[in-house]
């Protein structure tokens, strides 16, 4: 039988792979919760339009919100650049390890 995790190299991709793969739905997860926030935020919106925008504290909590809609779409936006850069990466190790391309064959 061939050894299919026989230099260093290889051993070190398959630990670089595995942290890929435990990496994606964290991801995701974190993914999730921003969108949550955010639909929460634009919910809470819409409901402050029925409120008296000259009350300071009104006034307040919209910027508040607004603020955390801001943040959230940048953070989201972080999270896809993350998620494609590590799909990349776990496409490039498929592809260059020689014991993932044996495990893969028919």
């Amino acid at each position: 039988m061939e050894m299919l995790l026989n230099s260093q190299e290889e051993r070190c991709r398959m630990e670089v792979y595995n942290e890929y793969l435990r990496k994606i739905p964290q991801l995701l997860t974190q993914l999730e919760t921003v969108e949550k926030m955010y639909e929460k935020a634009v919910l809470e919106e819409a409901m402050l339009q029925e409120k008296d925008s000259s009350d300071r504290s009104v006034a307040l909590y919209a910027d508040r919100l607004q603020r955390t809609k801001q943040q959230c779409l940048a953070r989201m936006e972080d999270i896809r650049q993350q998620c494609r850069l590590i799909f990349q990466l776990k496409a490039q190790i498929e592809q260059e390890s020689t014991a993932l391309c044996k495990l893969m064959e028919k």
